[in-house]
């Protein structure tokens, strides 16, 4: 490949470790946003006897989009599908030459632009219309797609070391 020719390996390496760890925290940003506020360690007294829960109109005034945490789980999944040391062909050499290669091969086929797709999808869902997630999958869903598009050359220069 013309990146192992011309990226050094510690550029290469610093590219891949700022894009790996760069998606991962509007990913993580994103999911302290689902996941619901504790509350706060020393309340008041009086607090602390009554122990209610917030009012309904307090919890469904962030307008919880389920489509939205439903791309924020899918894109972290593309997310993790690309971290290093994650095998690609994930059994692909076990099949038995009695099953017909095609069919897994279109299968895997679909995964791959599923996982490709979707970070783009849910970027241009965020930015066309507004949640409560809309800038951790728009920033996550550009630098995952960054990560899918460059892995594999950086990857390839990190291996050209001679």
């Amino acid at each position: 490949m013309l990146a192992a020719l011309v990226l050094d390996h510690r550029l290469a390496f610093l590219c891949l470790a700022v894009l790996n760890l760069g998606a991962a925290a509007p990913l993580a940003l994103g999911w302290a946003r689902v996941l619901p506020e504790e509350p706060p360690p020393f309340g008041n007294a009086e607090d602390s006897l009554r122990r209610t829960s917030p009012p309904a109109a307090a919890l469904t005034s962030k307008r919880r989009d389920p489509f939205a945490i439903l791309l924020l789980l899918c894109v972290t999944v593309s997310y993790a599908s690309q971290l290093p040391g994650i095998p690609h062909g994930l059994g692909g050499g076990s099949i038995p030459a009695v099953v017909a290669h095609p069919t897994g091969g279109w299968i895997e086929f679909g995964a791959i632009w599923f996982l490709v797709l979707i970070p783009g999808f849910a970027s241009v869902y965020s930015l066309l219309r507004p949640n409560f997630l809309r800038v951790p999958l728009i920033a996550a869903g550009m630098l995952i797609l960054l990560l899918w598009l460059l892995a594999a050359p950086l990857h390839a220069a990190l291996e050209a070391v001679s």
